[in-house]
């Protein structure tokens, strides 16, 4: 269960409310010993100056009291009272045997109740000469002034430090309430905001401080937000219309097999182009799987040693079809630490994407660097549109020439090779100055394991 408020603003007004306690608190100490001391000295330097003033009159030799002063004794070294004011009770000396003893020799203030002064006293006595003879002098004067004063003091304190610290938080509350009201606004604002009014934003307060930040970082996020969920609607989008040509012609291809069941010439073509388009499909799952897995950071990599060399080397060979464009492979033997089928993957696609643009040759080079790997594939063919460059590496992201059901592929190939790339910790690349003169895709993964690498899609 809370204890304190649970509102922003009730906590930072509570904690303006303890912090001008503590400010109030060590004000009224501050001052209650300034005035203390004050008074205090007031009333020891008035001692000191009457004091100073019966010593004077004794060294004239006169030994007595002038009648104006209010408090004050002459007394021997031996105990005797020489002179006395007339407010002395029984012109009694003051001082005990010890006391007398001390101030003979020097000067000291003595606390407490003395018949002839109000309250409680405060006493002044120390060594003086008169003629050639050592005397003891004793001055005294009421403290009630200095306990009246600390009285009055505290008293007001009390009064006017609950009502200082309760304006004080009254104005924390109204400070606080001025300083969120813009992030109330912008909280109401937020919770009105859905997908269904895209581009509708917070309102940004002026100037830059942190408040005005807030509203910049969460209209930033909204676009991120928006941004993010209309790519993926496309993706959505997109992926449904490739499911729906192969299903839709596996279907007419399986009713039309139904129709025709004694012709088996027809019924095994239907067959074999239901196949082609069951592979198809199995193809863009397999593809929608792997990319959903590496958005997700949930695919598993099973790292091993492997000459990627040698690795490029199998793929051209295993992907080389007649009367092709020509693969060619150079650059040493090189290790890497990574997927295995994975790089296959990568390697497949972006040679069969080349080929199928390339005029005659396509070129992958493989170039060793000090903490990287880089794996360059070239064709000569037109090389990228150019209003394609920017998106190459988005999901169903293809030429309108390529958009055909004969084309091949449904535009997903260089999305997987950057998603798996990131994948391993690397990155991809294109542009149209390859080596070649056409189209050239550049992958650069790490040689070894980054663990600090994340895997995720490249959006």
């Amino acid at each position: 269960m809370a204890l304190g408020p649970t509102s922003l603003r009730g906590r930072l007004a509570l904690l303006f409310a303890l912090g001008s306690g503590l400010l109030v608190l060590l004000a009224a100490a501050t001052l209650a010993v300034t005035v203390n001391t004050a008074v205090q000295n007031g009333i020891n330097n008035e001692l000191r100056a009457r004091a100073d003033d019966l010593a004077a009159d004794l060294r004239a030799g006169d030994i007595h009291v002038r009648p104006e002063e209010a408090f004050a004794e002459v007394v021997s070294v031996d105990g005797k009272v020489l002179a006395a004011s007339r407010t002395i009770v029984n012109q009694r000396r003051i001082l005990g045997p010890s006391e007398l003893a001390a101030a003979a020799h020097r000067r000291f203030f003595i606390d407490r109740h003395v018949p002839g002064l109000e309250g409680r006293a405060r006493l002044l006595a120390g060594p003086a000469r008169s003629g050639d003879g050592k005397v003891v002098v004793v001055v005294g004067g009421s403290r009630e002034a200095l306990i009246e004063a600390r009285n009055r003091l505290a008293l007001a304190l009390v009064i006017i430090g609950p009502l200082l610290i309760a304006a004080l938080a009254a104005g924390g509350w109204m400070v606080a309430g001025a300083a969120l009201r813009p992030v109330r606004r912008m909280a109401q604002e937020a919770d009105a905001i859905s997908l269904v009014e895209p581009g509708r934003r917070l309102a940004q307060p002026e100037g830059h401080d942190e408040i005005a930040q807030l509203g910049r970082t969460l209209n930033s996020m909204l676009d991120r937000i928006e941004a993010t969920f209309a790519h993926e609607q496309a993706f959505v989008d997109d992926a449904s219309h490739e499911l729906r040509t192969p299903v839709s012609i596996l279907r007419a291809e399986l009713e039309l097999a139904l129709l025709q069941p004694g012709d088996a010439a027809e019924v095994e073509r239907a067959l074999r182009s239901s196949l082609e388009e069951a592979e198809r499909l199995s193809r863009l799952a397999d593809d929608l799987l792997v990319l959903a897995r590496v958005g997700a950071g949930q695919l598993p990599l099973r790292r091993e040693d492997l000459d990627l060399r040698a690795l490029a080397q199998e793929v051209a060979t295993r992907t080389q079809v007649h009367a092709g464009p020509a693969v060619d492979i150079s650059g040493a033997p090189t290790m890497v630490t990574a997927d295995r089928a994975r790089l296959e993957q990568i390697l497949t696609n972006l040679v069969v994407n080349a080929r199928r643009f390339a005029r005659s040759r396509v070129r992958v080079d493989v170039r060793p660097q000090p903490e990287s790997v880089v794996i360059a594939v070239a064709d000569d063919g037109p090389g990228f549109p150019p209003e394609l460059l920017p998106s190459v590496f988005d999901r169903f992201s293809r030429t309108d020439a390529a958009r055909g059901r004969d084309a091949g592929g449904a535009g997903l190939g260089l999305a997987i090779v950057a998603a798996l790339a990131q994948a391993h910790g690397g990155r991809v690349e294109a542009s149209n100055s390859g080596p070649l003169g056409g189209a050239v895709v550049t992958v650069t993964i790490p040689s070894a394991p980054d663990r600090r690498a994340v895997a995720s899609v490249l959006r």
